[in-house]
């Protein structure tokens, strides 16, 4: 499979209601317009990027930089991570990396760790070509200010968040089209 380089554009502020924050991802390289996947995550994970990114230094050793360190000292490289999958919201990855004797091997990762951890260390991060293109960012207004994600991109709880405020906004076609996926998730239908 096409592993398509990203890179980090950004890390939103709150998402309103909720606690969780987009953080969105662009292709490296590309002949056209790029593509962008956003992923929802979690207070601690946009922390712990916006640290890595900026670079900011700590007293004490951060998780971070203890791998990185841990990794150094037992004389393993990093060679890459690849994000694979997403389900209900919830994205995969792995991390490969390379032993002194040149073997290789790759562990489980979350996308955050692998991205914070490739802002500490420097090593490229892929999304699968068809994951990207199935789960891509699509503008739905001329002027790009409006954008909408796959709802596989999209947790059931933010769905569920989602649907409150369809129902409370009397938008009863969303909040249908909401209600069914929720049910699908949850093996109801």
């Amino acid at each position: 499979m096409n592993e398509v380089e990203i890179r980090i554009v950004g890390v939103s502020d709150l998402l309103k209601p909720s606690t969780s924050h987009a953080l969105i991802l662009e292709e490296v390289f590309s002949y056209e317009t790029k593509r962008r996947l956003a992923m929802i995550i979690g207070d601690r994970e946009a922390s712990d990027l916006r640290s890595c990114m900026l670079g900011i230094k700590s007293p004490r050793p951060l998780t971070y930089d203890f791998v990185s360190s841990l990794l150094s000292e037992a004389g393993i490289s990093v060679e890459k991570a690849v994000i694979y999958d997403v389900h209900d919201g919830i994205f995969n990855s792995y991390i490969y990396f390379i032993r002194q004797d040149k073997t290789t091997f790759r562990v489980d990762s979350r996308p955050t760790d692998a991205l914070s951890l490739s802002q500490k260390i420097g090593f490229p991060v892929y999304v699968l070509e068809d994951l990207l293109e199935k789960e891509k960012i699509r503008t739905v207004t001329p002027d790009g200010s409006g954008f909408s994600m796959p709802l596989n991109s999209v947790g059931t709880d933010m769905l569920k968040m989602d649907l409150e405020a369809a129902i409370n906004n009397e938008d009863y076609e969303r909040a249908a089209m909401l209600r069914d996926e929720i049910s699908r998730r949850e093996g109801k239908i």
